[in-house]
Formats: structure tokens, C-alpha cells, sequence
């Protein structure tokens, strides 16, 4: 899952999910090795983009689900 909150301040998203929209994207099964939790490992992650929304005006308008295709589209391109 990846969401920005009601604040549109806070970017978050879990591994399995972005690993899944990139398994789509590139067409190919991920070999994901699991192994126990380490020290530090974290279920999901947050991004606060407030700073850069005041700072530099950022202010992203294309959703993970969308982008994880454009992305690799653009890098297959350009690493041939």
C-alpha cells in the first residue's frame, strides 16, 4: 500500500506492496529470501514531505501505483 495521509503531508508505503507493483512492472516474480527480523527492521515506512512541500514546492501529483511503471519504462529506455 502506498498512501499520502489527509494532510497530504506523510508518504507511506509497505515492502511487499512496492515489491509487488514492481513485480508487475518489470513482469517477473521477485526471489525474495526471507529471513527473521533484524535489529532496526521496520513493517513500514513514512515519509514526512511537509518540508519539502514548504521548502521546494513538491508536491507529487503521480501515485506509486502509477509511477513504479513509468519508472521502469523510463530506465529500460535509457539502460539499454
Amino acid at each position: 500500500m502506498a498512501a499520502v495521509d489527509s494532510d497530504q503531508n506523510l508518504v507511506y508505503s509497505s515492502t511487499g506492496r512496492l515489491i509487488a507493483l514492481l513485480e508487475n512492472a518489470l513482469g517477473k516474480k521477485a526471489i525474495i529470501d526471507r529471513q527473521p527480523v533484524q535489529p532496526g527492521d521496520v513493517p513500514i515506512t513514512f515519509a514526512d514531505v511537509s518540508k519539502a512541500r514548504a521548502k521546494l514546492g513538491y508536491n507529487p501529483r503521480v501515485k506509486i501505483a502509477e509511477g513504479i511503471p513509468l519508472f521502469v519504462d523510463w530506465f529500460r529506455k535509457n539502460n539499454p
